[in-house]
């Protein structure tokens, strides 16, 4: 009998697991399990030197009151006291701090270009032409007042010499032995003329060379004038800008007053500091879902034990109508 109500009862469906319900019940799990885990990771932590006490709040928050021990607590309000006497000195320093733009104007004037005025002027070509044709002329008539007195000397001995001789004035020989004479006196003359140029050319050289020598040492000293002079200017700026700086870098000093915690107070420490907890929440999403799973694959066992005993019933009608 149990047989055969089974065949004409087929298995029911199960009922659909509430995922809503486990979705809103793992929200709260989690909520909860985070407020447990906050709750441990902030526990009360006392050192040597100082102490953390956690407070809880309503809406999820915590206070945490961080107090010194007394001894060190004596040595931060001294420390205190000296950083409100810095801030009092940079309170009465603030006035001396420049508030104008800085004034390059009061500074020395840069020297830029070369300041050529005194300078002795170069020699221009008319003046240089002019010395040289000057110089020629005085080296020419030095040396032909020398010479020609001489020429005249040997013009007269000759004279004397072919008159002497037999030679009488006019006569082909005489006319040619003073036209010798003549042209070797024209000859002196002439290699005196170009000793004179050489002479004007040399010493056209040497006032150009002089000159020019000149010229640059008076721009060397110049330029070294110069170049101490801008010195001087950077050196000025220098020190106006220091004076202007030091006030500024006294007050950044006197308001970075000394820091609490750095002269033997240790560490400040808060609950925050050490190793953290971890909890995981339930798994009630995951188990809703197993037992989602696991009651659709009894389902499908239970259809499977179905179609199978329908299936041999039919094998059954079949033989006996066989029969």
């Amino acid at each position: 009998m149990g047989f055969i109500s089974q065949i004409f009862n087929p298995p029911k469906p199960p009922a659909a697991p509430d995922y809503a319900g486990a979705a809103t019940a793992q929200g709260a799990a989690n909520v909860e399990t985070a407020r447990l885990e906050g709750r441990m990771n902030r526990p009360d932590v006392f050192t040597p030197y100082d102490q953390t006490v956690v407070t809880e709040l309503p809406k999820d928050r915590f206070q945490m009151d961080y107090t010194l021990r007394p001894e060190y607590e004596s040595q931060r309000q001294k420390q205190a006291a000296i950083g409100g006497q810095y801030l009092d000195v940079a309170g009465q320093r603030l006035g001396e701090l420049p508030s104008g733009q800085f004034d390059l104007g009061a500074l020395p004037t840069f020297q830029g270009a070369v300041d050529r005025t005194g300078f002795t002027p170069l020699a221009s070509t008319d003046n240089l032409t002019d010395y040289a044709n000057r110089s020629e002329k005085a080296y020419y008539d030095r040396a032909f007042s020398r010479i020609q007195p001489g020429q005249q000397m040997e013009k007269t001995s000759l004279h004397t010499d072919l008159i002497n001789s037999g030679l009488p004035v006019g006569s082909t020989a005489y006319n040619d032995a003073m036209s010798r004479l003549e042209m070797t006196h024209a000859d002196q003359l002439s290699g005196l003329a170009q000793s004179s140029i050489a002479e004007g050319q040399r010493m056209r050289q040497g006032l150009a060379g002089e000159a020019q020598s000149m010229r640059q040492s008076q721009l060397a000293e110049a330029s070294m004038i110069r170049e101490m002079q801008n010195q001087a200017r950077a050196q000025a700026m220098a020190d106006a800008l220091l004076q202007r700086r030091l006030p500024m870098e006294e007050l950044a000093t006197l308001t970075g007053s000394p820091s609490v915690g750095s002269a033997g107070l240790g560490t400040a420490t808060t609950g925050l500091n050490v190793p953290g907890t971890s909890i995981a929440p339930p798994p009630i999403m995951q188990g809703a879902m197993a037992q989602g799973t696991d009651a659709a694959n009894r389902y499908a066992n239970q259809v499977a034990g179905y179609s199978s005993g329908m299936n041999a019933l039919g094998n059954l009608v079949g033989l006996g109508m066989s029969l």
